[in-house]
């Protein structure tokens, strides 16, 4: 039950950074931008730091958008995996610094890009919370809230974006962070 005037809790438009001890395959050593929260309906992002080093022309055969050819394609997470998301992060043309439009059509996406309103990105699949379950997966501490971060999305985020954060939360996280999955192997 919530107050009157007490504030909602959403991380939508925010980063997930997952813990070093998080051990989930679909998860591990991954960042996720969260699109939408809303704690009665649950969360939908995407993992934004798994390329799967591919441009939209791999994946697309649309003569009509030809200004999507390059876009890059990340694994997005692990619902609806064979279904392709464009989504759109938009610069500050919006007044809101990290705007975002999910999903965005084709021809949308390409008007952006050419207009240069921001850059686009390409995901199979989707990660998605129903309600109280990421908010529980906040509670474990599985989880880093980081606010939105438009230069690390328009670079190609990977596995060594994550490590990077890792460093910055300190030399424990770091050491976490350089394990390897199976410790028989260290």
């Amino acid at each position: 039950m919530r107050l009157e005037g007490e504030e909602k809790f959403s991380i939508g438009g925010k980063l997930l950074f997952a813990h070093p001890s998080l051990k989930d395959p679909h998860f591990r050593r991954t960042i996720l931008f969260i699109s939408s929260h809303e704690e009665a309906e649950g969360a939908f992002g995407v993992v934004v730091n798994r390329p799967m080093h591919q441009r939209l022309a791999d994946l697309v055969a649309e003569p009509a958008f030809p200004g999507l050819a390059d876009v890059p394609v990340y694994e997005g997470g692990p619902v609806s995996s064979d279904e392709l998301i464009l989504m759109a992060f938009l610069d500050g043309h919006t007044g809101v610094p990290g705007a975002f439009q999910v999903p965005v059509s084709l021809g949308d996406a390409e008007e952006i890009l050419r207009e240069g309103r921001g850059f686009v990105r390409a995901f199979r699949g989707y990660a998605g919370w129903s309600a109280g379950q990421l908010e529980g997966e906040l509670g474990q501490n599985a989880w880093f809230v980081k606010d939105m971060d438009a230069e690390l999305l328009a670079g190609e985020p990977d596995q060594k974006s994550w490590l990077g954060f890792m460093k910055l939360k300190g030399p424990a996280y770091y050491l976490l962070a350089l394990a390897p999955d199976d410790p028989s192997l260290n």
